[in-house]
């Protein structure tokens, strides 16, 4: 059995990638985990130099779409501790539009390939290492079918939360915990003019990126040792598992 460890949430000397950390819970997270002591990596399409600097962390400008800007991703990141997949997109179109069709294909590749290739590339290194934590960030909707969200982001999620389990049990042998959390209804730039009836939230309000950071926080940490293949609901109580 591993000894306890103090301050369990404590990422002293880790280093993190963070995707889609410009903003919404992506921006909430690495702001955490750089609090908690971690080194962030702040990957995204859009700028994240003034966050990194702030952080003293290092932004990486990317198209997380394409299989070559991943694979320098890799390569420029270095040594990676702990993976938190975060980022993704989510049109809100109707699936008998025409072109939809190569939408869907982008989707796909954001929020559903991207990781998995990730992970794919981080792996090694981690269990080389010694360990490591990967943290996926799905969605009600991959659980549920969600409320408002189109087909393409549904199926996404929900593969990417079927990845999570399965690549749990092929990680954990190498020492490395891999886990998801599940959040919807959080106030992001993501669900700017969407509308979202809280009458259908138990706790009857919207989330805050916050709110869903500091679950991944905790199972990127050492807290979360014996904690592995689950993704967390986060939703104030929409859905509710017995």
């Amino acid at each position: 059995m591993p000894e306890p460890v103090r301050d369990g949430l404590r990422l002293d000397g880790q280093r993190v990638l963070v995707t889609g950390a410009a903003a919404g819970i992506g921006e909430a997270t690495a702001r955490l985990l750089a609090s908690l002591g971690a080194t962030v990596l702040l990957a995204d399409r859009d700028d994240t130099s003034a966050i990194a600097n702030e952080l003293r962390g290092s932004a990486f400008r990317v198209d997380l779409g394409s299989a070559e800007a991943l694979d320098e991703l890799v390569a420029a990141a270095g040594p990676v501790d702990a993976l938190v997949a975060n980022a993704a997109i989510c049109p809100f179109d109707d699936w008998q539009e025409a072109g939809w069709d190569a939408v869907f294909d982008e989707v796909i590749r954001v929020d559903l390939l991207a990781p998995i290739r990730l992970a794919r590339a981080l792996l090694p290194g981690m269990a080389a290492r010694g360990g490591g934590r990967m943290v996926f960030v799905g969605s009600l909707a991959g659980k549920t079918g969600g409320l408002i969200a189109s087909p393409h982001y549904v199926a996404a999620k929900g593969g990417l939360h079927a990845f999570v389990r399965w690549l749990a049990r092929r990680a954990a042998p190498r020492g490395v915990i891999v886990n998801g959390v599940a959040p919807a209804s959080i106030r992001t730039p993501l669900m700017d003019g969407r509308p979202v009836s809280t009458s259908a939230i138990p706790v009857g309000r919207l989330g805050e990126p916050l709110e869903v950071a500091w679950p991944i926080a905790f199972l990127s940490s050492p807290a979360a040792s014996y904690v592995c293949g689950t993704v967390l609901d986060v939703n104030g109580g929409v859905r509710m598992d017995g």
